[in-house]
Formats: C-alpha cells, sequence, structure tokens
C-alpha cells in the first residue's frame, strides 16, 4: 500500500503535481498516474484536487501521517546501520571448549572491548557437540575450535597453530629416556631448546601408564594415531573430559599425559615432569574461528578475528 510512496509524498510537499514532476525528474501526466494508481490501491482520493491549490483528504492526511513514521524508522534504522559499521553499537557471541574459553578468550575479549565498548560481547563455554548445536541454531556467532570441521557446513578463520607435548612424571620415566628428547620448558609455555630437540620415538614411553582424553575428542584421535604408528598398546590409567585435569594428575605424578602449549603458557612447567616433543604431524594443529558456512559476516567478526590475530601473535 505505500509503494512508491515518494510520489505521494513528493506532491504533498509541492502541494502541485507539476512542481512535484519537475522535483522527480518525470513528466506531469505520469506522476498524475502514479498518484491515481496508489489512490487506487488505497480506495479513497489522496488529494483534493478540487481547489487551487490542491489539498489532502482526510485519508490523505491519514496517510502523509503513516509514511512520515515509516521515513523515521527508516531514518533510525539507516542510523543503526552506521553506528554498526563503525562499531559504536552491535552484539557478537563467541562459544569456546573450557581451555580456550579459561586461558585465551578473556584476553582477546577484553582486548576487542577496550576499542569498541558499544559492542556486546557474550561467551559461551561447552564441548564441541553444544557449541555446533549453537551456531547451527543462530544463539552463537563464531565458536573457537581446535578440531576440524566439515567444510562443506562451516567457514573458518585461520588463528593460530598450537602443539601437543607428551608431559611424563619424572619418577615413572627416571633416566631411560635420552636428554636429547627432553624439551627445556624454563618459560611458561616456550621451550628453550625448542628447534634442537628433536622429536621423540613415542614407544619410548609404552611401558608407563597414561592418563587421556575420552574417544571422540581430537586430543585423544591424536594420541591413538600415535599409538598406533609406533605400535604401542598404551597402559590407560585414567580416562578423563578435561584436559587441564589430565595435566594436573600427571603432576601428580600418576601417569603420562598430553597436554597443549596453550595450557602451558598459562600453567607454568612443573619440577616434577619431563616434557617431549612428539610427530609434528600429529602434534601441530591449527586453531580456527568457525561460523556456518553462507552467514554474514559482520563487520564485529571482521574486526574481532583481527584483533585476535595481534594477540595471539605476541
Amino acid at each position: 500500500m505505500f509503494r512508491n510512496m515518494e510520489y505521494v509524498y513528493a506532491v504533498y510537499q509541492e502541494m502541485s503535481f507539476s512542481r512535484a514532476a519537475e522535483r522527480l525528474f518525470i513528466s506531469q501526466p505520469a506522476l498524475s498516474t502514479m498518484i491515481k494508481k496508489i489512490e487506487a490501491r488505497v480506495g479513497s482520493p489522496i488529494f483534493d484536487r478540487s481547489c487551487s491549490p490542491i489539498r489532502l483528504t482526510a485519508c490523505g492526511r491519514e496517510y502523509i501521517s503513516c509514511v512520515e513514521q515509516i521515513m523515521d524508522i527508516e531514518t533510525q534504522f539507516r542510523q543503526y546501520l552506521n553506528q554498526t559499521e563503525s562499531l559504536a553499537v552491535g552484539s557478537l557471541s563467541i562459544g569456546a571448549n573450557s581451555v580456550f574459553a579459561s586461558y585465551l578468550l578473556p584476553g582477546y575479549i577484553f582486548a576487542f572491548s577496550r576499542r569498541h565498548p558499544g559492542v556486546q560481547v557474550s561467551m559461551t563455554e561447552g564441548n564441541t557437540d553444544d557449541l555446533l548445536t549453537s551456531l547451527n541454531t543462530g544463539d552463537i556467532d563464531i565458536v573457537l575450535e581446535n578440531y576440524e570441521l566439515p567444510d562443506d557446513l562451516y567457514e573458518k578463520h585461520y588463528l593460530f597453530t598450537e602443539h601437543l607435548i607428551i608431559a611424563a612424571p619424572k619418577a615413572l620415566v627416571q633416566d631411560n629416556l635420552p636428554q636429547q628428547y627432553r624439551l627445556d620448558m624454563q618459560q611458561p609455555g616456550i621451550a628453550a631448546n625448542w628447534d634442537s630437540t628433536p622429536c621423540m620415538p613415542f614407544s619410548m614411553l609404552a611401558d608407563i601408564p597414561f592418563l587421556t582424553l575420552r574417544t571422540g575428542n581430537d586430543t585423544r584421535q591424536r594420541f591413538n594415531r600415535l599409538c598406533t604408528r609406533y605400535a604401542v598398546h598404551p597402559k590407560i590409567r585414567l580416562e578423563l573430559d578435561q584436559l587441564t585435569t589430565a595435566y594436573q594428575i600427571a603432576r601428580s605424578g600418576m601417569g603420562a599425559t598430553v597436554v597443549s602449549d596453550t595450557i602451558l603458557q598459562h600453567a607454568p612447567a612443573c619440577d616434577s615432569l619431563y616434557y617431549f616433543r612428539v610427530d609434528e604431524d600429529i602434534s601441530h594443529r591449527p586453531v580456527y574461528f568457525y561460523y556456518r558456512r553462507k552467514k554474514h559476516i559482520t563487520r564485529a567478526m571482521e574486526e574481532f578475528f583481527r584483533i585476535c590475530a595481534e594477540e595471539a601473535a605476541k
């Protein structure tokens, strides 16, 4: 009913078909025809043509009132879009597993919010299945994940590559492993001799107990690949849900475990553990921000990706 309302509004403002036609760069007959079609859709005259200058009818006054409300709404929405594009307002919801939610996202969100305080950021912590359900329903915008997700369903934005390391209690390993394989973890999450330390043949740990994550987890899958490659049948003492839990128990001396350098950067190395590199094609794990394929990438998402990349590179 309000299609082509700009023609009616121009005539209302000019109170003249001829002046309105000049303003709209169309002929007067074409404008008169357009107005008559609109009045036919409305079912009542909008302009009283029996007087000079023309005037609005009662229906016309109500029509113009509605048009001005529509124009106000359009203006407000245009202002909102401008503010969203400049990140003066907006929202962003992020999901992550417990490690990333605890150690990485707080710093990323703080850096983003410090620059764009008008954007409301929320965070959801959960396992991969639950996070993907929320992602698919639109409850969250992006997921930070180290698990490879199918390309036909999700787009991804690379953030960094984390490394998986074997942490083994010294009491269990003793001095059975050559020192050349030991990482010197003098700084949190950083091995002073990383580049000069060879990857340890995993078969050297065949006789010690392990703390693993449950079947289905990406870390467990990579651990299984190591075992298969070196024909190791591991002694699994505990199966756990969280990598941080496995690492803490390993520190107590109960068994060896796989730990990521993401955790070690925030949980200082332990004097009771030895740390070892393992095969890089298994231990190197890319971390991505995932979002639904064909989802519109908002300005907030783009800026969050950029800021996170800056923070990850520090």
